[in-house]
Order: C-alpha cells, then structure tokens, then sequence
C-alpha cells in the first residue's frame, strides 16, 4: 500500500470513528435537543442565504418559515413538560 493510500485510509478510518460518536452523542440528546441542533442548522443556511444570496428570497421565506416550525414545535415540547412536571 502506498503512502497516499495509507493517507486515504486512515482519514476514512477517522471519518468513521467520528460519524459513530456523532451518533452515540445524539441517541443521548433528547428529541428537543436534537430539533434544536436541527434548527442551528436551519438559521446557519438562512444567514448564508440573507449574506451571500440576498436576491434568493423564496428561499430565504422557506428556510425562515421551517426554522420558525421547529422553534415552535421546541417550545410546545418544553410546555408540555412543563405542565407535567
């Protein structure tokens, strides 16, 4: 095996170890935990949209009005917890 396929092999062999830690950190967030990360996400691509692309408004509208449904469904979890606690 050559130095540039050992090179290959073990930044895949890291890709994987951290893609199985990424996945071990979400099975421990709870559903709210992870529609938060999800609407991180969500705003990151709307600013770079608003930033880069401020003549992309149909698609600034989408990502504005799904990060608003996640941030709504994240409140009503979060009331609804705290109605039962």
């Amino acid at each position: 095996m050559t130095q540039g396929n050992q090179q290959q092999a073990q930044q895949q062999q890291a890709r994987q170890q951290q893609q199985q830690q990424q996945q071990a950190q979400q099975q421990q967030l709870s559903p709210a935990q992870r529609l938060g990360r999800a609407l991180t996400g969500i705003r990151r691509v709307q600013n770079l949209l608003e930033l880069n692309f401020p003549n992309q408004e149909q698609a600034i509208r989408m990502q504005r009005e799904a990060g608003d449904l996640v941030w709504a469904e994240i409140q009503r979890m979060q009331q609804q917890q705290q109605n039962q606690g």
